[in-house]
């Protein structure tokens, strides 16, 4: 699965991206799958909370994910990019398939 960066539109490939969105006053928003190189974020350093793409794309990681967003709602923070949320969990969704496809039974 290759998917696009969000912030300089070229392809990125699950061993060199990232999920990654803004954490900040109570607030999670801006939601993008971007590039990343080791742990920092060359093409959009502003977003402070992230998870590789190659952890988030297998099913434990993904799950895993689910329960860091309960733990920020537990703490009293709002979802305030919805739509970018949204967008990010269907492309994770796609390659989780595909890969799942792709596994002998």
């Amino acid at each position: 699965m290759i998917f696009t960066c969000e912030t300089c539109g070229k392809e990125v490939t699950v061993e060199e991206g990232t999920l990654s969105w803004v954490d900040e006053g109570k607030s999670l928003r801006d939601f993008r799958i971007t590039h990343k190189t080791d742990q920092n974020h060359t093409c959009d350093p502003r977003h402070v909370g992230y998870i590789h793409l190659w952890i988030v794309t297998g099913v434990t990681g993904f799950t895993k994910f689910v329960g860091v967003l309960a733990d920020y709602w537990e703490k009293g923070y709002s979802l305030d990019d919805p739509r970018g949320l949204k967008k990010a969990i269907d492309q994770i969704g796609v390659a989780i398939w595909e890969k799942s496809r792709k596994e002998p039974s």
